[in-house]
């Protein structure tokens, strides 16, 4: 914030204005409200006051944003008018000093002031709750004057109070201003009202704290408020200078007198001659089309405590440089005058007008023919083909200037055109044809190229920043035709304005192939392969095909297995007879045909019916079942089948895009177990094994044998390895053993005896 100087310049130190409350309309800036605080019209107009709490309000305060550093900057004034009255007498208003940030201040209890807020209070309470209530007496002796420190708000706490007692302030609730002086000097402190000294007191303060006011109505009513409030601080006083206009590169001294007991800080620092001085030099600069203005700030402490600054700015403004440019002519030797033509620019107009300087770096100038110029936009004449410097100077009316400096070129007279066509034996309708630029002049450059390309009549090409190999591109109509096309190509070179030369050649172009391809319809991922090549035609023109890309082979056979799922992306190239060439591209959508499993083959017994657990994931599918015999749907992708004998099934499933895919499965009948009455396990080869026919169909059967004791000599679930007549590794004797076998599926348990041969 910049503070106000409001004594002579040339004083030890200086009382400033910290902050201030006051205007019409009230100015708040700076200040934080809270609770009940507003601005408001209590006895004047224009919103010139401000309410800190009113009649129906319980409490409200009002605090400065800037800290003050009371270990640093040991003294200060503060001088307001404040009012309590309207209502039935309450609490009152306090000047504080607190630790509490005004930021989140919560109002609290006694006059407003929270609890645990630490500071100085100079407390104006029209209500004293330290003596007995006399209802006859209100008003006349319940005011009192106080100076508090500590937390919060203790009124009977012995610190210093003035009552009323004697009936000397009884004014203090009036419908009528009072006007409150305080002063604070290191301790010291003294409380005025109307210009008399009530009270004072001594308590130091050494901490960063908040100067503002709070107010609070307790359990009767009152408006209390103030204005023209206006705070002082005493510190070193800061001069940043007076504001001043300068241009670029210029230099100014800001700041005033040094004082040996003053520290100095300037910010920002940035082209200062020296930051920590009374009176740096600031060099300016503005390297933009805009005027600029600077702001600079310095902040005055005493040597001794650094803490206790004031700070002054002052405002710089820098004029923008008129930013220069000009064009220069393309001319030659043999053209009359060579024009200039100004373009400096600005974005300030007060800048305005500009002052021009030309100098055209003509040696061979003459009087009539002078080499310099004040003209904006001016005119010379140069007798010679050369190399010249030009150069301009403007000044704006701020007097800033800015200078530039170009290589001009008076060209020479005797330009010559000159080109070739890039692969001129073999162009074709549908290609850019490629001209390559080999103009030449005596001297100098050339400056423009016109270009006629033989397909207009009237319009051609203009090129006015041409180079020696530099690249043409022109695009012939491309008939549907199988005859070459001629084509007469003119080219104009110039080396200024009335300095020309002019080249024709002929160039033939060759029919180019012009492909028709027809839109590939959707085929199924595990489809057959199509032949592609039948869908492209090039009307009478030989030659050949070649075709790329995912799935398809170079003469046009595409497989959808090989493409797999999804958009395949097929790039066709003919390349007719004359070496002319056509491409393309087509999409082909690869649909993905449904995923089948018509299941494991399953086995039942004759006249049982069983579910066939066939998978097909997808929606919208349509299932067939063939043959349709035994099924109770052959359209169920899981019908129910009662086979009267062993029966092959295939599912067929069809999905998006009439995609198709099969899967078969076997369902067979559980025939009963052929078990033979003998075996003989002698090595021979032969009848080795107990082997018991079907029985294998049964893989969860139980089969016992016992020896003739009633023995358990051999168990087996399922029957994939059969008896080979031992127990425990070794040979079981010739003879007779009794066998039950349960299938598991079968009603009956098979029992029997077998015999056991050699």
């Amino acid at each position: 914030m910049q503070l106000i100087v409001i004594i002579s310049y040339n004083a030890t130190c200086q009382n400033y204005i910290f902050a201030q409350l006051n205007g019409t309309p009230l100015n708040t800036t700076g200040w934080n409200l809270q609770g009940n605080a507003h601005v408001a019209n209590i006895t004047g107009t224009g919103n010139s006051e401000l309410l800190v709490c009113s009649v129906t309000g319980a409490s409200g305060a009002v605090f400065y944003n800037q800290p003050i550093n009371l270990s640093m900057c040991s003294r200060w004034k503060a001088e307001f008018d404040f009012r309590m009255f309207d209502g039935t007498g309450a609490d009152g208003i306090a000047f504080c000093f607190l630790d509490v940030p005004p930021s989140g201040f919560v109002t609290g209890g006694g006059l407003g002031i929270p609890s645990t807020a630490n500071g100085l209070k100079i407390c104006f309470d029209t209500w004293n709750n330290c003596i007995p209530f006399d209802p006859n007496t209100v008003h006349v002796d319940m005011p009192k004057i106080e100076i508090r420190w500590g937390s919060g708000y203790d009124e009977c706490v012995n610190q210093p109070t003035k009552d009323n007692s004697d009936g000397g302030i009884s004014f203090i609730h009036s419908a009528n201003y009072n006007h409150a002086k305080i002063t604070y000097d290191n301790g010291s402190i003294q409380v005025f009202v109307n210009d008399s000294l009530y009270i004072t007191g001594y308590q130091q303060f050494n901490f960063n704290g908040y100067l503002g006011f709070t107010a609070s109505t307790g359990g009767y009513s009152d408006n209390h408020s103030i204005k023209n409030v206006i705070i002082y601080t005493e510190m070193p006083p800061s001069y940043a200078g007076s504001p001043t206009s300068l241009c670029p590169t210029d230099t100014v001294r800001l700041g005033g007198p040094s004082n040996p007991t003053y520290a100095y800080t300037w910010y920002p620092s940035t082209g200062l001659s020296d930051a920590s001085v009374s009176a740096p030099l600031l060099r300016a600069t503005n390297d933009s089309s805009d005027s600029r203005v600077y702001k600079y700030y310095v902040k005055t402490s005493f040597s001794n405590k650094p803490g206790c600054a004031s700070v002054d700015s002052v405002a710089i403004k820098v004029y923008s440089n008129p930013k220069v440019h000009f064009i220069t002519p393309d001319i030659c030797l043999t053209d009359a005058i060579a024009q200039f033509s100004d373009s400096t620019f600005t974005n300030d107009n007060t800048t305005l007008p500009f002052l021009y300087q030309w100098n055209f770096g003509d040696p061979n100038a003459q009087a009539g023919n002078p080499n310099t110029s004040l003209a904006q936009n001016p005119s010379h004449s140069y007798s010679a083909a050369s190399n010249y410097l030009v150069g301009l100077k403007v000044t704006n009316s701020k007097g800033c200037t800015d200078s530039l400096s170009k290589i001009f070129t008076v060209n020479g007279a005797v330009p010559k055109a000159g080109f070739t066509v890039n692969n001129a034996t073999n162009l074709c309708s549908n290609q850019a044809v490629e001209l390559i630029s080999q103009c030449t002049v005596d001297f100098g450059s050339i400056t423009k190229v016109q270009i006629f390309w033989g397909d207009t009549a009237t319009v051609s090409y203009i090129d006015d920043h041409p180079f020696p190999g530099k690249m043409y591109y022109h695009n012939y109509p491309n008939p549907v035709t199988t005859n070459p096309s001629s084509y007469t190509i003119r080219m104009i070179a110039f080396s200024g304005i009335s300095c020309g030369n002019e080249l024709t050649k002929q160039i033939s172009v060759l029919p180019a192939p012009h492909i028709q391809f027809s839109p590939i319809a959707a085929l199924c991922d595990n489809g057959l392969p199509v032949n592609i090549i039948q869908d492209a035609q090039v009307p009478g023109m030989q030659g050949s095909f070649t075709y790329f890309g995912g799935g398809v082979s170079t003469d046009g056979m595409f497989d959808p297995r090989n493409a797999g799922p999804g958009t395949a992306s097929i790039l066709y190239k003919f390349t007719a007879s004359n070496n002319c060439i056509d491409s393309g591209s087509e999409t082909i959508t690869i649909i993905p045909s449904p995923v089948v499993n018509a299941g494991p083959d399953l086995y039942v017994l004759q006249n049982e019916s069983t579910v066939i657990n066939a998978t097909a994931p997808g929606t919208d599918l349509k299932y067939k079942w063939f043959p349709p015999t035994f099924l109770d749907y052959d359209t169920l992708l899981k019908p129910v089948c009662t086979p009267a004998y062993d029966t092959y099934y295939t599912l067929t499933v069809t999905g998006e895009g009439g995609c198709r895919n099969n899967s078969q499965v076997a369902v067979k009948i559980l025939r009963s177990p052929l078990i033979p009455n003998a075996f003989s396990p002698n090595g021979d080869g032969i009848n080795d094994t107990w082997g018991i026919k079907y029985l294998a169909l049964y893989p969860n059967c139980d089969v016992r044998v016992f020896n003739r004791y009633g023995q358990l000599i051999f168990h087996s679930i399922g029957y994939n390895h059969p008896w080979d007549g031992t127990y425990k590794g070794q040979l079981m004797p010739v003879g007779v053993y009794c066998y039950i076998i349960d299938t598991k599926r079968q009603k009956n348990l098979f029992t029997g005896i077998v015999t056991l041969m050699r």
